[in-house]
């Protein structure tokens, strides 16, 4: 008996959806287990001269500029920032590139910790998933975010918050304040790039960022950041980073009108193409229909993606 796909559509759906199926489970059995995480931050921290210590050692304020920088969403994802990856989306397929992939601060524990450190390639962004849904189903929360803090890297040799801490401010990371904190959360995304001894006015910069996303999800308000940046900030050695005055705080409106609009007109003309009757597409035959129609998929994710990221939070 003779069994035939009438609707392209539907081949295409089932063609694209078992491949991804196939992929997802070689990722998943491929990646390595996430056990032992304890252990293996101490094995990173021992060739540095670092130290563990429990997020609960550490000053809340560093915790939350972590979080409000690194993954806003952190405490609302199981591993994976769904709407993360929708909002990097637009610019990593314009760019061919993995350059926004939306790293979840279990993806990076995963990253480091399990993987060596790279993720430079599509499976291995795949193997940082994999690792970080694993992760959130053994580690609590607090659990990940102090392995997080306690491995990565803040520049100058100092690997934890605890070695930081030290190296920048002389003290424990329990007794951070919110200008100490929001100066160290910056240095996570580059730590050359921002080394306050080196580059005090992009530190300075950085510092500002942090704590204007510390506003925008609403564990400071503008006065308490600003007041983080009114005066002089010493560190370690007896260097001082002069006070920034006059910053714009403010974390703006919830969403851009434009962009949310633009995102929405795209991803319901990819909409129109897709459920267009076949008779009235470009191309008559089956495989031009079905190219047709893979790409109006795209625009539709396109679109949708544009459209998230007209959200400052989300």
């Amino acid at each position: 008996m003779k069994i035939g796909v009438t609707h392209p559509v539907a081949l295409l759906f089932l063609a694209v959806g078992t491949a991804i199926t196939c992929g997802l489970v070689a990722v998943w059995l491929s990646s390595p287990p996430a056990t032992h995480l304890q252990a293996r931050v101490a094995s990173r921290l021992a060739a540095s001269g670092g130290r563990a210590v429990p997020a609960s050692a550490v000053a809340a304020t560093m915790r939350d500029a972590v979080v409000a920088t690194e993954d806003e969403r952190f405490y609302r994802h199981r591993g994976i920032d769904v709407i993360g990856v929708l909002r990097a989306l637009p610019y990593d397929l314009a760019h061919f590139s993995l350059a926004q992939g939306a790293s979840t601060i279990t993806e990076q524990a995963a990253k480091v910790l399990y993987l060596g450190g790279n993720d430079h390639s599509p499976w291995r962004k795949l193997e940082d998933a994999a690792v970080a849904v694993k992760l959130e189903s053994r580690y609590d929360k607090e659990q990940i975010l102090a392995a997080y803090l306690n491995s990565v890297y803040f520049g100058e040799d100092a690997y934890g918050v605890w070695s930081a801490s030290r190296q920048y401010f002389g003290r424990s990371p329990s007794r951070l304040d919110t200008a100490q904190a929001s100066l160290l959360a910056g240095l996570i995304q580059a730590p050359s790039a921002y080394d306050p001894r080196r580059h005090p006015g992009l530190a300075r910069d950085r510092q500002e960022d942090v704590l204007r996303s510390l506003v925008r999800n609403g564990f400071l308000t503008e006065s308490e950041a600003a007041a983080a940046l009114d005066r002089p900030l010493r560190l370690r050695g007896g260097a001082v980073l002069p006070p920034l005055r006059g910053a714009e705080l403010a974390p703006g409106p919830a969403f851009r009108w434009w962009q949310l609009g633009l995102g929405a007109a795209i991803a319901l003309a990819g909409v129109a193409v897709i459920t267009v009757p076949r008779h009235a597409t470009v191309s008559s035959s089956r495989g031009g229909v079905i190219l047709v129609r893979a790409i109006a998929l795209v625009v539709v994710v396109l679109g949708v993606g544009l459209a998230i990221r007209a959200f400052r939070t989300a």
